[in-house]
């Protein structure tokens, strides 16, 4: 069984799903610090004024230490009407616009506490979007938690029931390949290459967020795969 663990990220880019529809399970890696400057709170979209962030705006002050499930979202600050404007003007032109403003618009209105829940809510209707149908699970299910790095992942896929781990190409600067291979697990690189797909406002930016060719394209799993 092959299993590919991720952090939940907020709309994130292609190769993330295209990793996921590739995988037989998904490990939600919601009990490990939360990196502010991280991708677990913001993407990019193709604007006007060129590619610029989408930002949930999130509670910080004090809490340094805190981990990605325990993240709450500012519901002080009025971001979810402001934030699907910004979508209607950056993509007034685009086939999909009202279908996909409908999908935000449905779980922003759910006006979730914590981000991850947020955040596993637009990932399971962006992968319906793509016909994604491959399961999910919470890392915090799955224990192992005082272990960190190599041994963590091993522990993780085996804990899931997997035999080979599907990784993107980030994960060389700190996985011991070795140290997995010693504990019987196959490690499987993702070598994605970005579709070109038709967009707003000049030359093709790759690496966007998912909401980019939701809004473009009627897609599906084979949209984003090479």
């Amino acid at each position: 069984m092959i299993v590919t663990i991720h952090q939940p990220d907020f709309l994130p880019w292609l190769g993330f799903f295209e990793r996921w529809q590739r995988s037989d399970l998904y490990v939600v890696l919601d009990d490990v610090q939360y990196i502010r400057r991280g991708w677990q709170h913001r993407d990019k979209i193709k604007t006007a004024q060129g590619v610029q962030w989408l930002t949930v705006p999130v509670r910080k002050k004090g809490r340094y230490l805190q981990l990605v499930n325990e993240v709450e979202i500012d519901w002080q600050e009025a971001w979810d009407v402001p934030m699907l404007k910004r979508l209607q003007d950056a993509y007034a032109k685009a086939p999909n616009l009202h279908e996909t403003n409908a999908l935000l618009a449905s779980a922003f209105d759910q006006k979730h506490r914590l981000l991850m829940d947020l955040n596993l809510d637009l990932l399971k209707a962006c992968a319906a979007r793509l016909g994604i149908i491959k399961p999910m699970m919470l890392a915090s299910e799955l224990g192992g938690s005082e272990l960190k790095s190599t041994a963590r992942l091993i522990h993780l896929v085996k804990a899931a029931g997997g035999d080979t781990y599907l990784t993107g190409l980030g994960s060389r600067s700190y996985l011991d390949e070795e140290q997995c291979q010693e504990a019987g697990l196959k490690v499987v690189w993702q070598d994605y290459s970005h579709p070109v797909y038709p967009q707003l406002h000049g030359d093709f930016a790759p690496m966007l967020s998912v909401i980019d060719l939701l809004m473009m394209t009627t897609a599906s799993a084979e949209v984003f795969r090479q």
